[in-house]
């Protein structure tokens, strides 16, 4: 029996468009998209826009607070309250991710007719994983570090923050990596307004992102305090909090650097009308050619729902 995400790598793409390549149809590229969101918890919780056009404006708005007046009868009520605007955008960037398979592995690794299938739920694996790392860790400018050929693809969200001048940066170098100083100092620079966001009775929709070493150094410093959900955060192995706000461990974010913010803060757009693969049967090399051609991009909505910290001094 099959469990849904076997059923999901099925629906993902159809052997016919791997087998013969081109451009996914709508109801593929939903399917390829939601499988994406599927394999990837952090992708699913982000706000992934699939995009019409390689470009898509995001507008957020906010009003301002205490604009409410006592009523004044028979009198012009003037308007106290005023709502702003800001816009950003999306520029999709085009990538290709071409993976060539032997011959030999196909005949020793993969069933037959099942091979397309089971290529594609590996496609779709990969790119959701390197989606997540390039997310965060892009960075145009890199010209000289060993992974700048994937690094400089487009810029993501650590570069993004730290070039707005919006954002709110906290330096952390003086508090010598002690997490629970710094995740205080961290909630400290949050404009207090936007505390009342709560998706349910008691859980705020900020988070802090963390790397998992700065996950794990935070659970030990619980431990250290010998208290009982010191103990029991090392067992059960959930996520904890700090003063009620949920630390999640993000694979893909480097050690050293935090970030508080919403999932729905943190933008991804991919254009839907550009997903492409293609399949070509390379006999004189002995191999396959599996091509996957997609846009997309990164942005933040609001800049002002952000901290980030780092050591910068």
């Amino acid at each position: 029996m099959m469990n849904n995400r076997t059923l999901m790598s099925k629906a993902a793409i159809d052997t016919a468009v791997l087998g013969n390549g081109g451009k996914m149809n709508p109801e593929q590229s939903r399917q390829f998209i939601t499988f994406m969101k599927d394999y990837s918890p952090f992708l699913s919780r982000v706000d992934m826009i699939t995009m019409q056009s390689t470009r898509r404006t995001l507008e957020y708005g906010e009003v301002n607070k205490r604009a409410m007046r006592k009523q004044k009868e028979n009198q012009d009520n003037a308007a106290t309250g005023t709502f702003t605007t800001d816009q950003r955008e999306l520029s999709a960037v085009g990538v290709i991710m071409p993976y060539d398979i032997t011959f030999q592995f196909m005949k020793e690794n993969i069933e037959g007719k099942k091979a397309n299938t089971t290529l594609a739920r590996l496609f779709a694996q990969q790119f959701a994983n390197d989606t997540v790392d390039l997310a965060f860790n892009g960075d145009e400018s890199d010209t000289s570090s060993g992974d700048k050929d994937f690094l400089s693809i487009n810029d993501g969200w650590i570069k993004i923050c730290e070039s707005d001048s919006g954002t709110h940066k906290h330096d952390s170098k003086a508090l010598n990596g002690d997490m629970i100083k710094i995740f205080d100092a961290m909630l400290s620079q949050m404009p207090s307004k936007y505390f009342q966001m709560y998706q349910q009775e008691d859980k705020s929709q900020l988070k802090i992102f963390v790397s998992h070493a700065e996950n794990r150094k935070y659970k030990n410093q619980l431990v250290e305090r010998n208290t009982a959900l010191g103990d029991s955060v090392l067992i059960s192995g959930q996520n904890v909090n700090y003063d009620g706000f949920e630390i999640v461990p993000v694979g893909f974010l480097p050690d050293g650097y935090r970030m508080l913010t919403t999932y729905k803060n943190l933008a991804y757009g991919i254009y839907g009308g550009s997903l492409e693969t293609y399949h070509e049967v390379v006999p004189r090399k002995l191999r396959h050619e599996y091509t996957l051609l997609a846009d997309c991009d990164f942005e933040i909505h609001n800049p002002d729902v952000i901290v980030v910290s780092k050591d910068r001094t």
